[in-house]
């Protein structure tokens, strides 16, 4: 008798072949046998009914550890909603270990206000050794972050490492290595990792590939400059052989749009010429980011109480009003999301606030900036839906959801919808528009995902893998979410299982925490 039988399920087995109508059996939290008709009787039958069996989701780009998610709220709600049961955390730079000193945890402030967290570590080992005694809504992979290094060893200071602050970077991130992390972030379009220098960038990646490690990067530039940022990355991969995934390729604002084709093409012809190179994406045309990202990079050096005296002094607080006047956003529709301060303004658009304070718009980002703290997050609509799906579509993506795992409700913070709708929404796209083919669409959301972190028991349906599973119906399969009301779960998910456990029933958490921290 099996733990658990699902028959008659159309299964797309997340290899990216076609799918077939069959049963699949698990014991012990595997599965044991995928077979056109399985007899033998189990404690657990679901009948699927036809509808798609695919393997649990992975999530390339999670932040549910810099938003504090992990702690505040393990269910993941969210995100197991949606059929994500791996999430990769550490992220765009930052991770919460190692804390070489005091200034290591402020790499996170720009998601979650560090005023009051309190941790019981310090190394990488010693985080991770916390997580594997937590249970969660998803499993659980980490990165290390490079700004989280970085900061603890040189603070807010400008100035490029010596060798020998290089040399202890290295140490500490190869430490990590050793501890669990299955690869480093680094977020190059952060003021603090902005300045970081092809040497870092290159030591960094050798040790990647030396270890066989992931190395996840953003691009410094997602406008003007996006392709020769691009070609920064894939050079790199093609120069040292690491294995290189670019985190949330964009591109920015609307007169960057036809860069698409030259940007594919860094890519494609990196990837022919042998690189290792893959990037993911997520389906939405709202970027989700701190307010203090739209001011030039010189008003950002050194940091938080640095930018305060430049804004509160009048000569650079005029420069930094000029620059945000000629910025390529359309700045006075910028809805903000969160304050770290609790000003009454989440849900309105800069606009709107600065008329009620009879100001300019780029004045109000300055108010907002100044008083709203440091974790001031705001939406911003630069991206084309066209591009977007290009890029989701493209056979180097994956699908991330570069959001946090919350719970119903969430007070008036509000939040991207990716958070709550990635997995969905994509499929949805796919399903209508046949740009792809929906086993194309799985495969990006599984066994690519799991081959590039290093996952060997997930991302398939197939003997011996996890029973990590999504039964969904592909006719009604959508999410709810939207930016002025992201806190839906999405609908036509019948059931998510991770490791033979039912942790969704149609659609919503059932409570049950099954995820836990997967060491490297």
């Amino acid at each position: 008798m099996y733990q658990l039988l699902i028959k008659n399920a159309n299964i797309i087995d997340g290899s990216g072949k076609k799918p077939f109508i069959g049963d699949v059996a698990i014991e012990s939290g595997k599965i044991v046998s995928v077979q056109a008709t399985i007899s033998t009787s189990a404690k657990t039958t679901v009948d699927a009914k036809k509808m798609v069996l695919a393997p649990g989701f992975i999530d390339s780009q999670n932040h549910s550890d810099s938003y504090w998610q992990l702690f505040s709220n393990p269910g993941l709600h969210s995100l197991i909603a949606q059929g994500y049961t791996t999430l990769l955390v550490g992220s765009s730079g930052t991770s919460l270990a190692p804390l070489i000193s005091n200034e290591s945890l402020r790499s996170v402030q720009k998601w979650q206000s560090t005023s009051g967290l309190n941790v019981n570590w310090r190394s990488f080992k010693e985080y991770t050794d916390q997580l594997s005694i937590m249970k969660f809504g998803s499993n659980i992979v980490s990165l290390v972050g490079y700004s989280t290094i970085r900061r603890g060893l040189l603070g807010d200071s400008i100035h490029p490492p010596t060798q020998a602050e290089l040399e202890t970077l290295l140490s500490v991130l190869d430490t990590s290595f050793q501890e669990g992390a299955v690869g480093v972030s680094v977020g190059l379009q952060y003021s603090h990792e902005s300045n970081i220098t092809d040497v870092e960038l290159v030591a960094i990646a050798e040790l990647c590939a030396k270890r066989g490690k992931l190395l996840a990067a953003s691009l410094r530039n997602e406008d003007v400059n996006v392709i020769n940022s691009a070609r920064e990355l894939t050079a790199l991969a093609e120069q040292t052989g690491v294995n290189l995934k670019v985190s949330h390729l964009k591109i920015r604002h609307k007169s960057n749009w036809p860069l698409l084709t030259e940007l594919l093409d860094s890519f494609e012809s990196a990837y022919h010429r042998g690189a290792k190179v893959h990037f993911d994406c997520y389906p939405y045309t709202y970027t989700w980011q701190p307010l203090y990202t739209f001011l030039p990079n010189w008003s950002l050096e050194g940091g938080r109480t640095h930018l305060l005296e430049r804004l509160n002094n009048e000569e650079t607080r005029k420069r930094i009003l000029s620059s945000l006047t000629n910025h390529p956003a359309n700045l006075a529709a910028l809805i903000i999301a969160s304050t770290a301060n609790g000003l009454k303004v989440n849900g309105k658009t800069i606009s709107q606030i600065a008329q009620s304070m009879s100001m300019t718009s780029e004045e109000a980002i300055l108010n907002l900036i100044k008083n709203g703290g440091a974790t001031t997050l705001v939406f911003d609509e630069s991206l084309d839906m066209g591009t977007v799906m290009i890029l989701c579509n493209h056979s180097l993506s994956f699908i991330g959801t570069n959001g946090g795992g919350f719970d119903l409700p969430h007070g008036d913070k509000l939040v991207h919808p990716r958070s709550f709708g990635t997995a969905p929404k994509f499929l949805r796209q796919v399903i209508d528009s046949k740009s792809i083919s929906l086993e194309e669409g799985i495969a990006k959301l599984t066994s690519r995902v799991a081959k590039t972190i290093g996952l060997k028991s997930k991302g398939l349906i197939a003997s011996e893998y996890d029973a990590d599973l999504v039964l969904f119906d592909p006719t009604k399969i959508d999410s709810k979410a939207s930016v002025a009301n992201p806190y839906q779960f999405p609908i036509g998910i019948e059931g998510v299982w991770i490791n033979g456990e039912k942790v969704v029933q149609k659609g919503v958490p059932t409570g049950t925490l099954e995820g836990k921290y997967l060491k490297s």
